[in-house]
């Protein structure tokens, strides 16, 4: 995609956060009003044929069902899944040579049809399966490894940021099949290097959070904080001394809260002002064209507040984590975040199905 085109395709993210749609530049205006009202038009839907007419919007119907424990859910084809990835790459050659990781794994679920989005972080150390992928063309392999989720990125990224996306979007979908239970495509990504939040919140000002626990060199717990500099990426980043994985899940979904409580703080002229110039040197990747971002960007402009989104954790299937086993792709014995399969198989029926009684 044009560099310039992600540049725009940021903006218009960032400023329907939190500011009113009409403040979006004129020459995208016309045509964000008109994906706001009928978002679907945006997106070609993986399964479901024909359409119904709700409030003068065209929706499709499900055509692909499943059977779980006696229930029949179709797939609502009016729901998009985007991966959300941070990269921790550190700018050497050397960490490029080893493969960069996706240590932020957000899944965000924008149902076009009822106007919800959902995220759900996905522990780095999730144990899935992650395909192999040639170093010298970047084609993913039959070839499969029983392993952390974001070792995906980092094999397919020997070869590119693009192949390293794609396959992380692959090994997210054999996580989210539940055994092959069900079909959940993950179609479409944005990934932005983990070093450059820290330059995005410097632009903004900073960004305030209020801590739920104490975290040593940043504030105390009930306290609010502003993040800026160096604290961004503590803040985002450490677990040993903040009660492990489930709390860094926790801040970087406050820190996307904090992003866009400061752009409605800031405006969208200000906003359009200092990021147009910072966007272009962050390392973000996306596979989303203008259309489909601005239509997710007027569901969330429907939502209102950033408080209305849901954000959640997937649980583990264990008190005992994390559980420490044998990594092919390392050679050795890591720990392993073990997700909990049934609550995984309903949190996705409740996302991505319709019970048959609805349909």
């Amino acid at each position: 995609m044009d560099h310039k085109k992600i540049v725009k395709i940021l903006v218009v993210v960032l400023v329907a956060l939190g500011v009113a749609a009409g403040i979006v530049a004129a020459v995208l205006y016309g045509r964000y009003q008109d994906l706001k009202a009928n978002p679907i038009q945006a997106f070609e839907t993986s399964s479901g044929q024909g359409t119904v007419i709700a409030e003068g919007k065209a929706f499709a119907q499900p055509t692909e069902f499943v059977r779980i424990d006696g229930k029949r859910y179709g797939k609502n084809p009016n729901v998009v899944s985007i991966l959300m990835m941070g990269v921790d790459w550190d700018g050497s050659q050397e960490r490029a040579d080893t493969g960069k990781r996706s240590d932020m794994v957000i899944l965000c679920t924008v149902d076009l049809e009822n106007n919800t989005i959902d995220f759900h972080s996905i522990p780095r150390d999730t144990r899935t399966t992650v395909h192999a992928v040639d170093k010298k063309t970047g084609k993913i392999q039959d070839r499969t490894y029983l392993t952390k989720i974001n070792h995906a990125y980092a094999l397919g990224a020997l070869h590119s940021d693009e192949a390293g996306a794609e396959n992380e979007m692959l090994a997210v979908e054999d996580l989210l099949s539940c055994g092959d239970k069900l079909n959940i495509p993950v179609d479409y990504y944005l990934s932005l290097e983990l070093r450059s939040l820290a330059d995005l919140a410097n632009v903004l000002g900073g960004v305030e959070v209020e801590l739920d626990q104490d975290v040593p060199g940043i504030g105390s717990k009930g306290e609010t904080v502003l993040l800026e500099g160096d604290n961004v990426r503590h803040y985002l980043e450490k677990r040993k001394d903040v009660g492990g994985e489930m709390s860094r899940q926790r801040h970087q979904q406050e820190f996307i809260k904090a992003i866009a409580r400061a752009v409605k703080k800031l405006g969208a002229a200000q906003t359009a002002t200092r990021l147009l110039p910072k966007l272009e040197e962050i390392g973000m990747q996306t596979n989303m064209n203008l259309d489909q971002v601005a239509a997710t960007a007027g569901v969330l402009d429907k939502i209102g507040s950033i408080d209305n989104v849901s954000m959640q954790t997937f649980a583990d299937e264990s008190d005992n984590w994390p559980s420490k086993m044998h990594d092919p792709v390392l050679d050795t014995d890591v720990y392993y975040y073990l997700m909990d399969d049934e609550e995984l198989l309903d949190t996705m029926l409740s996302l991505y199905y319709i019970e048959d009684g609805n349909v």
